[in-house]
């Protein structure tokens, strides 16, 4: 019965780490055809999705305070912020996450590369 009782905990334990969003969601949802679709000049949709993925995962490796980044704010075109640590990325992922298409694509939630 232990062993049951131990493949249970960690099955629970598995269920509340994997919740909310995670870099391959949150870079397929901004450029996957079947989802937002964003698209920049020059970029294929791999190389998008692969250099989204980049960026995310290096933030996640750093920790750190959210500082003055606010994803929910309208970025200027001109302005491209960066995900510096663990909280801006989880941020992002979830701005990502909660925001439309047609947003996505007016600069919320940057950056969107």
């Amino acid at each position: 019965m232990r062993p049951l009782l131990i493949l249970s905990s960690l099955l629970s334990l598995s269920q509340i780490v994997a919740c909310g969003p995670d870099c391959q969601n949150t870079c397929s949802r901004i450029y996957e055809e079947s989802q937002c679709g964003i698209s920049r000049p020059g970029q294929t949709v791999k190389d998008s999705i692969s250099r989204c993925m980049e960026e995310c995962n290096s933030g996640l490796k750093r920790p750190g305070d959210v500082g003055d980044y606010s994803p929910n704010e309208k970025t200027p075109q001109s302005e491209t912020p960066t995900l510096d640590n663990d909280k801006q990325t989880a941020l992002w992922m979830d701005c990502v996450e909660s925001t439309s298409c047609e947003n996505l694509e007016k600069n919320y939630c940057a950056p969107i590369w």
